[in-house]
């Protein structure tokens, strides 16, 4: 049997199921994901957008190694939560989407197609519902075709579950519902199906799915929602008296760069560590249809012995990679193993490691900060990098750094000493000023000398249970040169949350940040600080928050402004104590971009100092307003804000705040951290306000 589980994101597919089919019942399974994910959030680290969605794309390879399944991607865009499906097909191009679903069906020829979610609102989120309707139209498309004498899946099923039906308890099979035990010991592999499951969840790292193992058996619920019934009664294996095709056969394909830029020498090698000769025949694939003169090079590699060649890899012949066939001698065996250029190194530690060759530019720019402030017009510095990659000779670069809205410098001499990879740089930056000159944003892009397009950023990714690389990104940075006030004397401290850029936006601001330990905190960490800001998901990933929010309370109480951003309403919270007055998370959220916010308490303090907020500073959002609203607060909280998306019910919980003893604390759900990094101006404005809020106690000083 062969099954494609369609799903919108990664980690939303059922692996204890994909791997009990694929490791256990021997069928061929593959998973098609229609987005990356790259707009979800990282428990991991600061990684968003593209880098993201590489975090996400090769931990889905990851999972796919573990389970045993195949890996498909759809190229829809994830461009955050949605409330609707019909916004999701309209973002996503239901077409072009629906002709991807196809064409993978298509290829991996399925019998029967399982999608994780039911085609209507129960799904929960629109990619949701979506990907579940555009599974349901691809189907009956195909079957049409199948009408007509060509291939056709023969049935779409639904993976349900007591999530969405709770009568599933006790259910028996039928015809338009399969209820399947899956579990049990793999001797060949030493675990079992839901163990290599767990395992293969684990790798979702950057959504925080690793967990306990899983043994035993589970209940898996089937409902028929187009086709005809299949028999999931499990295949029964004859026992296998042959022995497996060439044991102890070792291949690879090695570099000396990660980084190719223009060509390379590699190396590619047979081990045979078995006692029988085999036959070994390469041969190169280009993408661009190019023949190669390694096609079909054949050799023999006796028992116990090696060969290897050296070749060239070159960027511009557009190599998709190279096939080893292997036989024996007599020919009766044959196998295929595909290769692909890696470059190895090791480390005393993690011993072994491999990453995938990348083509890339020569040279990268990168910044000390995400998006940079110039406030009042005075001179700032700008703190940037020049990467080279490939050989490290020495040589002079040009560089201009061009940008709207600000003053910038040319003709850089960028002095590369042999063996040097990397030159730091600063450059001092003051605001324009003229008719006619935007004063609320802008950006700055670094060129060579003579180049038409700008260097591009490489986002180093450095997780051990993905291969490392880098992800390109536009090299633009954003630039606020809106007016942004705040007071002297302000002392901030920082606890670390899931990785949000609160305080780089704070040092923009010219705060003083200090960050602080939650496992070493005491109350003299904590004297002589203004506010303390949480970082985003700080209740669901910081374990220590639980011990030291004793000590945070009493801080507040004596005249400290707790600052919470967003936290989810899961589990995993470390504490459901979240400050000194009560209030509930919910999953309210807004998701449209425009949506205007009602002001409630246009007067209050933190929506008048030390910059008078107007909706102007909710304009050019990206993603989403806000998530994770509080749904209930103890009376004392005053909620500042009040919207809603279209259609739906007005919610206050987005931003509330409440004085507390001497101090106050504040929650407060906007997706700043999204708008920092985008280079909003309002979400600095606003994050002056929040820290610059006096308490009583620091007022009276």
């Amino acid at each position: 049997m062969r099954i494609l589980y369609i799903a919108a994101h990664p980690d939303d597919e059922n692996t204890r199921l994909i791997a009990h089919w694929s490791q256990f019942d021997g069928y061929d399974v593959a998973y098609l994901s229609l987005t990356q994910g790259e707009g979800g959030q990282n428990i991991l680290g600061p990684e968003l957008g593209e880098a993201l969605g590489v975090i996400r794309r090769e931990e889905l390879y990851a999972a796919r190694r573990l389970d045993g399944a195949t890996q498909y991607f759809g190229g829809a865009a994830d461009f955050g939560y949605s409330k609707t499906v019909d916004e999701t097909l309209e973002k996503w191009n239901e077409n072009e989407v629906l002709a991807r679903i196809e064409a993978v069906v298509k290829e991996f020829r399925p019998d029967v197609i399982v999608t994780r979610f039911p085609p209507d609102a129960r799904a929960g989120h629109g990619h949701h519902t979506a990907s579940a309707v555009l599974a349901i139209r691809a189907f009956e498309r195909l079957q049409s075709m199948g009408r007509r004498g060509g291939y056709a899946p023969k049935a779409l099923y639904w993976n349900t579950s007591s999530w969405w039906a709770q009568d599933l308890e006790g259910a028996v099979s039928r015809d338009s519902l399969a209820v399947l035990q899956i579990g049990g010991f793999i001797p060949e592999l030493g675990q079992s199906s839901l163990e290599i499951g767990t395992l293969a969840r684990g790798m979702h790292k950057s959504q925080g799915f690793a967990g306990m193992t899983d043994r035993g058996a589970r209940t898996e619920y089937l409902q028929l929602l187009k086709g005809e019934p299949v028999d999931w009664t499990p295949p029964v294996f004859a026992a296998c008296s042959a022995p497996m095709p060439f044991p102890g056969i070792y291949a690879e394909w090695t570099t000396e760069s990660p980084y190719l830029i223009d060509s390379m020498r590699t190396t590619v090698t047979v081990i045979n560590e078995s006692k029988e000769p085999v036959r070994a025949q390469f041969d190169a694939r280009f993408s661009d249809g190019h023949d190669s003169r390694l096609t079909m090079l054949d050799t023999l590699v006796g028992a116990m012995s090696s060969f290897s060649f050296k070749t060239w890899l070159h960027a511009d012949g557009k190599m998709g990679g190279m096939v080893l066939y292997l036989s024996t001698q007599d020919g009766i065996w044959k196998e295929t193993i595909p290769l692909s250029p890696e470059y190895v190194t090791s480390d005393r530690v993690k011993g072994e490691l491999r990453r995938p060759v990348q083509v890339t530019p020569k040279y990268s720019i990168s910044y000390d900060v995400p998006c940079l402030v110039v406030r009042d017009g005075s001179p700032t510095v700008l703190k940037y990098a020049l990467h080279r990659y490939g050989t490290l000779t020495a040589e002079k670069v040009q560089l201009e750094l061009l940008g709207g809205g600000i003053s910038t410098q040319s003709d850089v001499v960028v002095d590369f000493p042999a063996g040097q990879s990397v030159v730091h740089l600063s450059a001092e930056l003051s605001q324009k000023r003229g008719r006619g000159q935007d004063i609320s944003r802008g950006s700055i892009s670094a060129y060579l000398k003579g180049d038409e397009v700008p260097l591009m950023t490489a986002i180093p990714i450095r997780y051990d249970h993905i291969p490392q690389q880098e992800v390109w990104v536009d090299g633009t940075l954003p630039i606020v040169t809106a007016p942004i006030a705040l007071p002297e004397g302000l002392h901030v401290g920082y606890i670390e949350g899931a990785g949000d850029d609160a305080p780089d936006a704070l040092k923009q601001l010219g705060v003083d940040v200090k960050r602080l330990n939650t496992a070493t905190l005491t109350a003299d960490d904590l004297k002589g600080l203004t506010s303390v800001v949480l970082g985003v998901r700080a209740f669901n990933v910081n374990q220590g928050l639980a011990s030291a929010q004793p000590l945070i309370e009493e801080w507040v109480m004596k005249g400290g402004h707790l600052i919470i951003q967003y936290n989810t309403a899961t589990r995993d919270q470390v504490t459901d104590h979240m400050g000194p007055l009560p209030f509930k998370l919910g999953r309210d959220r807004v998701t449209v971009e425009e949506t205007k916010p009602k002001f409630l308490h246009s007067t209050h303090p933190m929506m008048t100092y030390p910059n008078p907020l107007s909706q102007a500073d909710f304009d050019g959002w990206v993603q989403e307003r806000g998530l994770y609203f509080a749904s209930e607060w103890d009376a004392a909280f005053t909620p500042l804000i009040e919207w809603a998306d279209p259609g739906e019910k007005s919610t206050q919980g987005a931003w509330i705040t409440a004085p507390a003893g001497q101090g106050q604390v504040t929650y407060c759900g906007l997706s700043l951290f999204r708008e920092w990094r985008a280079g909003v101006p309002g979400a600095y404005r606003i994050l002056a306000n929040l820290v610059a809020f006096q308490t009583p106690a620091h007022a009276h000083e």
